[in-house]
C-alpha cells in the first residue's frame, strides 16, 4: 500500500472528469452532453491528428467509468484512496491481507519507527504494518525492544531513537489517510468479490477517518450494498499499544528502584532494633527428635521480653495440667522438662501472637509453653531453693 500520510487526496487521479472537461460534481446530464461535443470533436474522422485515435479512446474510456453512477462512484472513492502514481486497476482489486497473509476486516495500518545503532554506523527505518490488533501487540513489541536496547550505539542514531520512540508512541493510530486508504480500497474490493458485508463492515470503519466529502461518498456506496450486519466491530484499544511500548523501560526502572529500597540487614542492626523495641531474639541450637540439628527460621522467633524479679508475685502462673515445656516456641524443639499439673512457674515472655509464653523453672532454665497450659497465680507450693521465687512464703 501506498503511503499517503503527507499528499493530498485528489478529485481525478486519472483524469477522466478533465479529459470530459467537466467538474467531479457534474450531473449525469452535463456528462453526456460535454462527452457528445468532445466525441465530435475528436473522432479521428473528423480529427486526423497524430494522436487522434488515442485521445478519442481515452475520452470513451472516460466516459465509460463516469456515465454509470456505481462505476463513477467507485471511482470517486479510489480516487480518495490512492494517489495517481500508484493507482490501482479498479477492475482487479484485491483486499489488502494481514502480516500473516490472512484476510481480516479489522485491520488497521501502523507505522513504526526503529533506530539500530551499530557503533561505527546506525540504520533509520520506517516500516508500515497491515495488521489486525493481535499482530500489532506483537509489532509494537518487537520494535519497542528493538529502540530501547538497539537504538542507542551511536552518537547520530542515541538523538534519533529518543524521536523514534516518541513518533511511535504519538503515532498509534494516527495514520489517519493511511487508514482510510486501507479501509475503503478493502471494501471496493470485497464488493467486486461479492462480499458484501465484509465491504459493509470496511467501509463502516473508513468513516471513522474520513473527511465530510468522503464520508458522503461512503455512506452512497453503504446504500448501494443494500445489505446489513450485526457483527460488532471491535475498537482498537490505541491505549495498550502505546503503553506495551513503555514496558521496557518501566521494568527497568522497577529494579532501580527495587535496587535502591532493598537493604541487606546485619545481625548487629536486628540487635539493636529489637533492643530498641523491648524485644530480644532467641537463637536456639536444636536437636530433632528425629535427629539432626537446625538453626532456620522455624526455630528463630521474636520474643518480647519481661522483666525477671524473683521477688514479683504477679509474673507467677501455674501450669493447668501435665505439659511438657520445649526448648522453643513451637511443638518441633525437643522438650526441656516434663512439667506437672499445678507446678508453679515464672512468666519471663511471650511471643508476638501470644500463642506461647516463655516460663522459668524451679532450677533457673527457661522453655516455652502454650499459653492455653497456664494460668495465673500461684499453684503447687514452690518448694525451697527455686530460682523463681525467693521473697517471703506465699501462703
Amino acid at each position: 500500500m501506498s503511503r499517503a500520510e503527507n499528499r493530498t487526496f485528489s478529485f481525478d487521479p486519472l483524469g477522466y472528469y478533465d479529459i470530459l472537461g467537466v467538474a467531479y460534481n457534474a450531473s449525469e446530464a452535463e456528462i453526456k452532453q460535454s462527452y457528445r461535443e468532445r466525441a465530435k470533436l475528436l473522432h479521428p474522422d473528423r480529427n486526423p491528428g497524430e494522436k487522434a485515435l488515442e485521445n478519442f479512446q481515452k475520452l470513451s474510456v472516460a466516459y465509460d467509468m463516469l456515465k454509470d453512477e456505481t462505476s463513477r462512484l467507485v471511482y470517486d472513492l479510489m480516487a480518495q484512496a490512492h494517489p495517481k502514481e500508484s493507482f490501482p486497476d479498479i477492475n482487479a482489486l484485491k483486499p489488502y491481507k494481514t502480516r500473516g497473509g490472512e484476510e481480516d476486516i479489522f485491520v488497521r495500518t501502523l507505522n513504526l519507527r526503529l533506530i539500530t545503532g551499530k557503533i561505527i554506523r546506525f540504520s533509520d527505518a520506517e516500516n508500515q504494518e497491515i495488521c489486525n490488533f493481535k499482530e500489532a501487540k506483537t509489532a509494537v513489541l518487537l520494535a519497542s525492544a528493538s529502540n530501547w536496547t538497539l537504538g542507542w550505539w551511536h552518537p547520530q542514531a542515541f538523538v534519533r531513537n529518543i524521536r523514534a520512540i516518541i513518533d511511535n508512541i504519538r503515532g498509534i493510530n494516527a495514520n489517519q489517510r493511511d487508514n482510510f486508504t486501507l479501509l475503503t480500497h478493502n471494501a471496493v474490493a470485497y464488493w467486486e468479490e461479492g462480499k458484501k458485508e465484509q465491504a459493509l463492515l470496511s467501509a463502516l470503519q473508513a468513516g471513522a477517518y474520513a473527511d465530510a466529502y468522503q464520508k458522503g461518498l461512503l455512506n452512497r456506496f453503504i446504500a448501494m450494498l443494500g445489505v446489513r450486519s450485526s457483527v460488532r466491530i471491535p475498537a482498537w484499544n490505541c491505549g495498550l499499544l502505546k503503553g506495551l511500548q513503555l514496558l521496557i523501560p518501566g521494568f527497568v526502572l522497577l529494579m532501580v528502584l527495587l535496587s535502591l529500597s532493598t537493604k541487606v540487614v546485619t545481625d548487629k542492626e536486628l540487635s539493636k532494633y529489637f533492643a530498641r523495641n523491648n524485644e530480644i531474639k532467641y537463637f536456639q541450637q536444636v536437636q530433632f527428635r528425629t535427629g539432626g540439628e537446625t538453626v532456620d527460621d522455624m526455630v528463630v522467633g521474636r520474643i518480647i521480653d519481661l522483666p525477671a524479679d524473683p521477688s514479683d508475685t504477679n509474673l507467677l502462673y501455674h501450669t493447668i495440667r501435665e505439659v511438657q515445656a520445649m526448648h522453643g516456641p513451637s511443638d518441633d524443639f525437643d522438650v526441656l522438662a516434663q512439667l506437672k499439673s499445678r507446678q508453679t512457674v515464672r512468666l519471663t515472655g511471650y511471643s508476638p501472637d501470644q500463642v506461647w509464653y516463655r516460663v522459668q523453672i524451679d532450677n533457673g532454665e527457661m522453655g516455652f509453653v502454650r499459653s492455653e497450659f497456664l494460668k495465673k497465680g500461684v499453684g503447687r507450693k514452690i518448694p525451697d531453693g527455686s530460682k523463681i521465687y525467693t521473697g517471703p512464703e506465699i501462703k
